[in-house]
């Protein structure tokens, strides 16, 4: 069961895959040392995977319509996500991502629904804010119109 929002996602048989990158750039040359360096840790990604029954059209309507939602600005809107899995990951603010799709399967008179979900907001982005906040507030401002400082010095300097 999956949550957005506090909605459950409708249909039966749902999936739900999380996973995260952690990517590396390989930096051993020629030779056989194991070097490489970390870039990273990536937004995590919730795939989910859905029957809905034919008579409920209205039901995947809805999700469609939560999958569109954009804010003020026309960005896509963030939403809370539930669910085991994503607790296990951490994962708690995303918004739908690629594509959302609907197959028929006439066979047991249902969609089957597909989509995705990236993470906003990680805890490694966190982090990584607060960070570059404290950084920022232990930096010095060096002199940005430097020039202008020096000929202002310059002009007022006394001698010939």
């Amino acid at each position: 069961m999956i949550t957005l929002n506090g909605w459950q996602v409708p249909g039966y048989e749902t999936r739900i895959n999380c996973g995260i990158k952690l990517p590396s750039e390989d930096l051993s040359g020629f030779g056989s040392f194991t070097l490489s360096s970390d870039k990273g840790i990536k937004p995590g990604v919730v795939s989910v995977s859905t029957k809905i029954p034919f008579v409920d059209a209205s039901e995947l309507a809805e999700l469609i319509t939560r999958a569109k939602q954009v804010d003020e600005n026309g960005a896509r809107t963030v939403i809370t996500v539930n669910s085991q899995v994503t607790e296990a990951y951490k994962i708690r603010k995303a918004k739908f991502d690629s594509d959302i799709k609907a197959t028929e399967l006439e066979e047991v008179k249902a969609w089957q629904v597909t989509f995705k979900l990236v993470e906003v907001l990680s805890t490694a982005e966190r982090t990584q804010q607060q960070l570059d906040g404290k950084a920022k507030e232990n930096s010095q401002t060096q002199a940005v119109n430097g020039h202008e400082t020096v000929q202002t010095a310059f002009e007022q300097s006394e001698g010939p």
